[in-house]
């Protein structure tokens, strides 16, 4: 069965003339699934039920079901979608004062293979539908505690989402509507690794997203052992998100997961700086979330809160605004990947 939430307002149109209703419960159907984010058919009150029962005979209202739900000490909410075919991806709600923030995935695992990521360990399976992509929202706003409300939207979860654009657009479109969820532009950050050609396409879609470029290293030959399927140089990266702040007017955010030893060291700072320091940008700093599996192959270690601050003053005193981003969720699963890896390993 076809899920709602896939098909565009011109196809919704269709399937319900095809049932004999009108345009205009055709736009009341889309507002039931995007405004008020009904999950069952009988929800929809002012559709006639004649009509709503031949929409569920053949069509389901959402792609997605919750699999499993982790609760951290913090507040942090991480949750397992499972998806049509057997599939998982992960979506995290992240509260913090009055600001509630949610991680979303745009690919079932990822092609991109970052040396300290779980979500790429199995590589990727498919992309994520537009519709797919655009429920994370509807099922984390369901999950929300009394008097909280989505503040804001980052698409850095499972996936690189510049490699799936065709449907991250129309998805982040859904997300914007103001007939439907109603997300500002301003507090939805699409995260990428970096990919230029795509970059350039991102930056000619309106309105104007919040661009992060996880950059981790400033020198090619460390950030290609960290990402191994980079083949851009960095400077083309950098260019590339420089173009897009000419474009869009929105100060790029460049992510460096820091890995103890490995990118956190004075040399790694000063590449930093030599690369960004003339760019209108932020560096924020991922002390990095251990996956134990990574960990013990590969020898990976969180670096310790003084060489963190040790980086980033160095930062600073290059001339670099940097933020350090606090560990959320860390007794349950905190890293991108790991509630779907212990779901595949069984552990």
């Amino acid at each position: 069965m076809h899920a709602l939430t896939d098909l565009e307002d011109g196809a919704i149109l269709r399937v319900v003339a095809e049932r004999g209703g009108q345009p205009f419960q055709a736009r009341q159907i889309l507002h039931w699934i995007w405004k008020h984010g009904v999950e069952r058919f009988d929800q929809m009150r002012n559709v006639p039920a004649k009509l709503r029962e031949a929409l569920a005979s053949d069509h389901v209202m959402r792609a997605t079901s919750i699999a499993k739900v982790d609760d951290a000490n913090d507040g942090t909410k991480k949750l397992l979608l499972g998806l049509h075919d057997g599939e998982t991806v992960e979506c995290v709600i992240i509260p913090d004062g009055e600001r509630t923030t949610l991680c979303i995935s745009t690919q079932v695992g990822c092609p991109v293979g970052c040396v300290f990521c779980a979500s790429g360990m199995f590589g990727v399976r498919r992309n994520l539908t537009a519709g797919e992509i655009a429920e994370q929202v509807l099922v984390a706003k369901q999950q929300l505690g009394t008097g909280r409300r989505l503040t804001n939207l980052v698409v850095m979860g499972m996936g690189e989402p510049m490699l799936n654009l065709d449907n991250l657009l129309p998805a982040l479109q859904r997300i914007h509507d103001p007939d439907g969820i109603d997300m500002g532009a301003r507090r939805i950050t699409v995260s990428t690794s970096g990919y230029p050609r795509q970059m350039e396409r991102f930056a000619a879609a309106d309105p104007s997203w919040n661009l992060a470029v996880s950059l981790h290293a400033a020198n090619d030959e460390l950030r290609s052992k960290l990402v191994p399927t980079a083949t851009s140089p960095v400077r083309d990266i950098v260019a590339a998100a420089h173009r897009y702040f000419g474009q869009k007017g929105r100060e790029v955010t460049y992510e460096v997961v820091l890995l103890e030893g490995i990118n956190d060291r004075p040399e790694d700072a000063v590449a930093l700086v030599s690369t960004l320091a003339s760019m209108p940008c932020t560096v924020n700093l991922i002390p990095w979330n251990p996956v134990a599996e990574i960990a013990a192959s590969k020898g990976l270690r969180r670096p310790a809160v003084g060489r963190v601050d040790a980086f980033a003053e160095a930062l600073r005193n290059g001339g670099l605004k940097v933020t350090v981003r606090r560990q959320r969720g860390a007794d349950r699963s905190a890293a991108c990947g790991q509630l779907r890896l212990r779901q595949l390993t069984g552990t």
